[in-house]
């Protein structure tokens, strides 16, 4: 009988020992962005990884201070809405271009993702004058890094994104603000698990 406990005790050791260490173990412990990222990616589910980076109160100027990219997305959401969930695939659609190891236009812009349906985000979301979701501000970086947002604030580097309903449009106002020319062809195999709630694909074109 102590031989079976001793069995189960080693295999519980190793399971629940081993696997921590090494699923931290390619993440720099210097680096919030790199931890938010991998931990974002780290879906176990068997779901699509998101690749818009999740932040909230406690990780949101630190994560928008260290990260490299220039300009950042924050899609204000909540996780109930209907209109979220219908737009979420488009989102990620854009974010895989400029997100994650597998980005091909890496450290431009980082997307990211606020749920203000949660308790601890409703100051941020205040901040930012959130009234509508999903509701999408641009701007560089740095400039959300304790600042805030309000409706016809004059010279403001941080605006709205106005058209945002696709990718395609989403992309298009990307590329008309940064004099760029991404394509949502960029990337192979783009349209994979991505798909609508109703359960068609999101369309490239």
């Amino acid at each position: 009988m102590s031989c079976i406990l001793m069995v189960v005790l080693a295999l519980f050791l190793l399971i629940f020992g081993a696997f921590p260490s090494s699923s931290w173990a390619s993440i720099d412990s210097g680096s919030i962005l790199s931890t938010v990222i991998v931990n974002n990616n780290n879906n176990s589910n068997g779901d699509q990884p998101d690749f818009a980076v999740d932040l909230n109160a406690t990780n949101f100027d630190a994560v928008l201070r260290d990260t490299p990219s220039t300009h950042a997305i924050v899609q204000f959401s909540a996780h109930w809405s209907p209109a979220c969930r219908n737009y979420k695939p488009h989102y990620e659609k854009v974010a895989r271009l400029f997100n994650g190891p597998e980005a091909v236009h890496p450290g431009i812009i980082l997307m990211t993702r606020v749920d203000c349906a949660l308790k601890i985000n409703k100051e941020l979301c205040d901040r930012f004058s959130v009234v509508h979701y999903p509701m999408l501000l641009w701007g560089p970086s740095s400039k959300f890094v304790a600042g805030d947002w309000k409706p016809r604030q004059d010279k403001s580097e941080i605006n709205a994104i106005d058209d945002r309903r696709t990718a395609d449009r989403l992309l298009n106002w990307i590329n008309k603000q940064m004099g760029s020319s991404f394509g949502l062809a960029d990337a192979d195999g783009f349209d994979e698990g991505l798909e609508l709630e109703n359960g068609s694909t999101v369309s490239s074109g």
